[in-house]
Parts: structure tokens; sequence; C-alpha cells
């Protein structure tokens, strides 16, 4: 049997089987034979492994070149590089879908493996409801967009994959991102367990409280490097565009967020559990929505495939059961979601939560109409509207940076409540301290507000750390630690720290990036100079060579008083005739200068060239971010719960 059949066989297999794992916790109860139930928990590593195999037989007929295959005659020919043969299996529809089946299927098992330990009694119906999503997508893949078709007339060369997916940024950014938006699903799977079996909050939530870390942690990552891909690859100076495919990612991101904290006031003093449902059913239909954006190609992107009805009715029929399954369940056991009746007062650590999460879901509900409404008028009126990033930039920002307001003074605030005695007494020099650096950066800069109020943050958050470490270190001198001892003992909260210091620092760059850009569209010769924000750069020359599978146009340019080079490129790919630009960025941690070649005209170029100040305060802010989250979720700890 040809390896592509076989994993056509794997691919069915593992769709009877889904069905099973779906379908025998029903079984089981209704016959009053509790043993089938063990099937569906069986069978989920037995799908990964098949699912598995299908991917791996994909991936061998991009590496042999088998054009009979016609997504693999679609997406790639013998001259692209091994690494892009490999990443082309997700660079198409088909591909892209089989790669989310691939996330789903090892999250599956994963779950299967942990819940035998820890809540093998709920298990089946947790499983069963992975098992409904696993037939959803095995039935998209196996009818609608297969990757294991074969071609009657096979070619002697495939089309090539895009062009600007030819960059290692493929290998990573997708595969982040469809890790986070399957990572939603568990939580998903775990509600809807529990909706259909009474299963207590107070149990699994502990439980899903980690799976949420883990889908958020991805998909943070997989946003980031897909807007430091488009930063250098797309060549015009930014990184987010706010695109609606983009939009699609960030609107699970905010509500996930949301989750994230709003978990903690259920974990920590039961409260919240029909809000917290609420966020995890909405973060995973988000995750859906941005697949059904992209797959059905109503939307204009750069990221959006063809448009395709079939599958975007598939999705869209596949959201709506979502909902009304979710929604049902949620009415079946409403007297049973709400949170035991406490005390909250208006400052305290729970209001706190719930005021971000406020200003986290109005936030995602204005992206979230700023991206729908061009579609809805299209639809409905047949009017073409743009909204573009004024809309954005205008009710977004505003709210972002109250959220890191609010992010700076929630965690001083204790569970229950505070008294205004106490709390000015916590807050004061953190105020003195905002207020100073907000002044003193508005004199700088006058004009612009942000940079202010992002100088407040900052200066507010070193003031808040330090007394923290100060009143941990005198207690713990008390018992003889040290500066070390606080820090491992208290590690989960410092850790915390950090990620809001991280924060502080990405939004740092986001201001300073975007409102002190500089920009200048010039053409320019061989020995022609060029001055922008105080530097000078001078074009040496013109190179023209072949690289792999495309040809390219190559200006060197030479910083005077550095006396570093820079290439940006223009790449012309033979097969397809798509022409790529690729920036040349020279990065200091104020500012990037970065290059970009246009047009020819005679013997001059187009040359575009941005200085982008604080930009790499962006990914390194992140970097932080990523690193305090990741220590959070690998410190095996189980923090006690409060209760008073």
């Amino acid at each position: 049997m040809p390896w592509i059949e076989f994993g056509h066989l794997c691919a069915w297999l593992a769709f009877a089987l889904a069905l099973l794992q779906a379908t025998m916790p029903m079984v089981a109860r209704f016959s009053n034979r509790p043993q089938l139930a063990e099937f569906s928990i069986r069978s989920a590593p037995l799908i990964a492994l098949l699912v598995i195999a299908g991917a791996a037989t994909l991936v061998n007929a991009f590496v042999t070149d088998d054009f009979s295959v016609a997504y693999v005659a679609q997406n790639s020919n013998s001259q692209l590089p091994l690494l892009y043969k490999v990443t082309a299996l997700w660079g198409g529809h088909e591909g892209s879908l089989y790669l989310w089946l691939t996330v789903l299927s090892l999250f599956t098992g994963m779950v299967g493996w942990q819940g035998r330990k820890r809540f093998a009694e709920h298990l089946p119906l947790v499983m069963a409801a992975q098992g409904w999503l696993l037939v959803r997508f095995l039935g998209l893949i196996l009818f609608l967009s297969s990757p294991f078709e074969r071609l009657l007339m096979i070619p002697l060369d495939g089309r090539e994959l895009n062009p600007l997916l030819q960059d290692p940024g493929m290998a990573f950014h997708p595969p982040m991102l469809y890790l986070g938006y399957v990572g939603f699903s568990v939580p998903f799977a775990f509600a809807m367990a529990a909706l259909a079996s009474g299963w207590r909050s107070e149990e699994w939530v502990p439980l899903v409280r980690r799976w949420v870390l883990i889908a958020w942690l991805f998909l943070t990552c997989g946003i980031v490097l897909g807007g430091w891909w488009a930063y250098y690859e797309l060549g015009w100076g930014g990184y987010w565009a706010w695109d609606p495919v983009e939009n699609a990612s960030f609107m699970p991101w905010l509500t996930g967020t949301a989750l994230l904290h709003s978990i903690m006031a259920q974990d920590q003093r039961r409260m919240l559990p029909l809000w917290n449902l609420f966020l995890i059913i909405t973060t995973f239909l988000l995750s859906l929505l941005g697949t059904f954006l992209v797959r059905s190609g109503i939307l204009s992107s750069v990221h959006a495939f063809a448009v395709d009805p079939g599958r975007g009715s598939y999705i869209l029929v596949f959201m709506a059961m979502v909902i009304g399954v979710a929604l049902t369940l949620a009415l079946w056991r409403s007297d049973s979601l709400h949170g035991e009746p406490r005390p909250m007062a208006a400052v305290s650590r729970e209001s706190g939560i719930l005021y971000g999460n406020a200003l986290f879901v109005a936030c995602c509900v204005m992206v979230f109409l700023g991206t729908m409404y061009p579609l809805f008028l299209d639809l409905s009126m047949d009017q073409k509207i743009t909204v573009a990033a004024p809309y954005f930039n205008g009710v977004v920002a505003p709210v972002l940076l109250l959220m890191l307001g609010l992010m700076l003074v929630a965690p001083l605030l204790p569970w229950r409540k505070i008294a205004p005695g106490r709390l000015a007494e916590k807050t004061r020099l953190m105020l003195i301290a905002a207020a100073i650096a907000a002044l003193v950066a508005v004199m700088i800069w006058p004009g612009f507000w942000q940079v202010g109020f992002v100088a407040a943050l900052a200066a507010g958050m070193v003031v808040t750390l330090a007394q923290d470490i100060g009143n941990r270190l005198a207690i713990s001198r008390i018992d003889g630690g040290g500066l070390l001892a606080v820090l491992v003992a208290d590690r989960r909260h410092f850790a915390a720290m950090t990620a809001h210091v991280g924060a502080v620092v990405m939004a740092a760059g986001l201001v300073g990036s975007g409102l002190f850009r500089v920009e200048q569209t010039l053409v320019m010769a061989p020995g022609d100079q060029l001055e922008i924000a105080g530097e000078t750069a001078e074009l040496i020359s013109i190179e023209q060579y072949s690289k792999d599978n495309y040809r390219v146009v190559e200006g060197v340019f030479e910083l005077v008083a550095s006396g570093d080079q820079l290439r940006p490129q223009k790449r012309r790919y033979p097969v397809s005739g798509v022409v790529t630009t690729e920036a040349a960025i020279d990065s200091s941690l104020l500012r990037d200068f970065y290059l970009v070649m246009g047009q020819r005209d005679g013997d001059k170029w187009a040359v575009q060239v941005y200085v982008n100040p604080l930009v790499q305060l962006i990914w390194w802010g992140t970097l932080m971010l990523l690193v305090a989250v990741s220590f959070i979720l690998i410190d095996s700890r189980v923090s006690p719960r409060r209760t008073s």
C-alpha cells in the first residue's frame, strides 16, 4: 500500500475511533454497563497515533516530491528547500486543518493520561466531549478538505508554496497559534462534562486553570511571533495592522486573559462559576471563529485562503452546534452554577478581578464589532466598507492602557476588603513615583499623554516591586532568611509580578514605536546618502544573484556612524512569478533602523526607510512575560485555597 493511502486509511480509522470515543460514555450510561465507558479513554492514544501517522505520510509526500498528491502539487515543488517542504504541510487549507486535528488529538491523549490519576470518575465524559470535537474536525478533513487526494494527471513539478510563507517563521507561528487555539478546547470539554454530570466546580476548576495557562501561553507566543514575522517579512515597518485575521487571534486572547484572572476568584473564593463558564465557552468559540474567518476566506486578509463556502458553512454549523449544546447544558444546570454568596467590597482583590474582566470583555466586543461589522453590511446590504486602524487605535488602545493601570494596583489588594487608610499607606509611594514620572515625561514630550501614562506605570511598577521585596525581606530576616529565600518562598508571586513588568515593558515599546516612528521615501543610486532622525546611511552598491529557488536584487547600505552594513532585498520566485520584499534591520534597545528596497527607476532605486523607537521593548517584554508564566506553569506546588 502506498504511504499516502496508508495515511488516508489512518485518518478513517481515527474517525471511526473518535465516533466510539464520543458515544461510548452515553451508551454505557443508558445500557447500564459502565465498563463500556473505558473504551472512550483507551481510544484517545490510538487516535493520536493514527493522526500522527497520517501527518507523517503527508510530510513524506512533501519531502519526496510526490506530486501525485494534489495538496503537495499545490503547495510545493522540487526546488523548495527542505525546511519549507516540511512546513508546507500547514501552508494551505487542508494541511492547516490537519495541523489543528493533530494538536487536538495530542491534547486529548494528554487529558486521558492525566485524568486516570486525578479525575477518573469524570474522565469518560471529558473524553466524550473531546471525542465530538475530533469527530467534527475529522469529518471536515475527510469529507471537505482532504489532503490525501490523488491527481489522475500527475504534473512534472508543483506550483510552489506561497513565497510569503517561505520563511523560518512558518515553522513556529502557525503551530504556536494552533496550540493556543486548540488548548482552549480542553477547558471547554471539562465545562461540558461538568454541566452534563453535575461535577462540582471546586473540583474541576483547579484542573482547568493549568490548561488555561498552557493555552494562553501558546496563544500569546503565537500572536507575538506573528507580529515579529510580519515586521521583518512584509516590509511595511509595522508589526500589527488590525488585519481581520490578526483580530481573530486577538479576541480569544482577550477573553482567555480575563479567564486566566477570574478563575483565581473561583479557585480561591468559590466565586464567579457562571462567569467563568461563559468565558470558557466564549474563548473556545472565538478560537473556532478564527478558523472560520481564515478557512472561509469571506474577509479580505493577507492571512486568509481562497473563498470556500463549503468549509465555511461546515465550521459555521459546527459553531452553532457548540453554542446550542453549551446553552442547553447551562440552562439545565443553571441552579448549580451560582457561587457561594460572599460579601465583596468595592476595593478588593475580587473587585479588581471583576473590573479587569469587564475591561477585557469590553475590548473584545469592540474588536469583534470592528472586525465583523463590514461583513454584516456586505452580506445584508451589499455595502462594502473598511474599518481601519484609526478605529481600533482610538477605542482599544485607551482601554488597554486602563487595564495596565488596574494591573498595577490590583495585586496590592487583599481578598475580601481593605481599610481606606491601609490602602493609602500601601499605594502612597507608588502614586508619588508615578505622578513624578508622568510629569517629567509630559514635560519632555508635550502633547503625548500616552507617554506620561506609560512612564507612570513603569515608575509605579518599580516602586511597588521594590516595596514588595523590601517588606517580605524584612519578615524573612526575622526568621533568618535572606533575599534568595524570599524569592524562592514566594516564587509564584514574583513570577506573576515579573509577568506584569513584562506587560509594562511591552506597552512602552508599543507606545514608543507607535507615536514616534519616522519614515522617509526617496530614490537613490550607488554613492547617494540618506539622512533621517540624526542618522546617515549610504547606498554602496546593488548586487544580483540567485539562491535556492529565487533570484535576488540586494542593496548594500552602510550606516556612516557605526560602519554596520544593511542588505535589504527584492526576491523574485520564477515558478510563481511572485516578488517579495525582505527588509534589513539594524536594531538596538532604543531604536530599529529599517530599510526596504522598492522598484527600480532607471539607474536608481526607490528606498523606504523607517526609524522605529523602542520597538525592541515589545519583543523583550514579551520574553519576560512568557518566561515568567512558564515558570508559574512548571512550578509543581499547589497553592492553598484561601477561604477567608
